[in-house]
C-alpha cells in the first residue's frame, strides 16, 4: 500500500499552455496518486493568475485524480512581506511560502554577525505566516546554497519550536520535500537528514502538520518521495501527521 497517496508540490511553470498541465495529471493518475497540487509560482507580470485556479480545476476535471490548484511565492523581507498580493493568495487554496535569493538580509545584504542572521532568517518566516495568506512553508530552511549557508544542525532548538508553534496555531505546513537534500551540496547526505530530521522532530512537538511534495518539473518526477519517506522515517512522523490534501 502507498504509504502519501498525493504529490503535493508539482510545478507547472514551465508549461507554456496551460493544457500542458493535463500530462502532469495523467502522470499522478499513472502513478496511484489520489491528488496532486499543481504549482504556479508567481510572477508580476501574470496577469491572469487569479483566472489560474480555475483554470486548472478544468484541467483535472475528466480524470479520477483530484487537482488542488496552488501558488508559491516568495519572501522578500525580515517583515515577512511576500511577492504575491493578497488577492492572488486568496484564490488558489494552496499557497506555499519559501525564503528564496530575493529575501532582503538573508540571501543579501547580509550581517556580519552570524546570531544576526539566524534572526533575520527567523523573523521573515514568522512574518510570513502572521500575514495569514499561507498555509504552507515549502522546502524550509533552503539555506545551503545561499551567500551565508546555515545547515539544519546549526538553527537553535528553541527558534524552531518558537516558530513551530506559530505555525500550528496558524495552521501553516511544514512541506516535507523530496528535494531537501539539494540545497545542501556540501553535506553528505546521511549527515543532512540526521540533521534536518532533528528540525521536523521540533516542528512534530510542536503539533505541526506536514505535507509532502516532489517539487519535480517534469512528469517524470510526479509521486517520487521516496525521500520523503526517508525523512518521515528518520523523524519519527507518521502518516496521521500528514495534511491530506484531496481534502482541500
Amino acid at each position: 500500500m502507498r504509504l502519501i497517496s498525493y504529490d503535493a508540490h508539482v510545478n507547472i511553470a514551465e508549461a507554456s499552455q496551460i493544457s500542458e498541465a493535463g500530462q502532469f495529471v495523467r502522470a499522478a493518475e499513472a502513478a496511484g496518486l489520489q491528488a496532486v497540487g499543481l504549482v504556479t509560482s508567481y510572477r508580476a507580470v501574470d496577469t491572469n493568475i487569479n483566472e489560474r485556479p480555475e483554470q486548472l480545476a478544468a484541467v483535472g476535471s475528466a480524470s479520477p485524480v483530484r487537482v488542488v490548484p496552488a501558488i508559491q511565492t516568495e519572501i522578500i523581507d525580515t517583515s515577512g512581506r511576500i511577492s504575491a498580493p493578497a488577492g492572488a493568495c486568496q484564490a488558489f487554496p494552496l499557497v506555499l511560502v519559501h525564503l528564496s535569493e530575493r529575501t532582503a538580509a538573508v540571501a543579501y545584504d547580509i550581517p556580519v554577525r552570524w546570531e544576526r542572521l539566524i534572526e533575520n532568517i527567523f523573523a521573515a518566516l514568522m512574518g510570513a505566516i502572521e500575514t495569514g495568506l499561507v498555509n504552507v512553508l515549502a522546502y524550509p530552511f533552503n539555506l545551503g546554497r545561499f551567500p551565508a549557508p546555515v545547515t539544519p544542525g546549526e538553527l537553535p532548538t528553541e527558534r524552531l519550536e518558537e516558530l513551530g508553534d506559530a505555525m500550528a496555531a496558524a495552521e501553516v505546513a511544514c512541506e516535507l520535500c523530496n528535494r531537501a537534500w539539494w540545497w545542501y551540496p556540501d553535506l553528505p547526505l546521511g549527515e543532512f537528514t540526521e540533521e534536518f530530521a532533528r528540525v521536523l522532530q521540533a516542528f512534530s512537538r510542536c503539533g505541526v502538520k506536514f505535507i509532502a511534495g516532489s517539487d519535480c518539473c517534469s512528469i517524470d518526477g510526479v509521486g517520487n518521495l521516496r525521500y520523503v519517506q526517508r525523512l518521515m522515517q528518520q523523524a519519527g512522523i507518521q502518516r496521521s501527521q500528514l495534511v491530506d490534501i484531496a481534502r482541500l
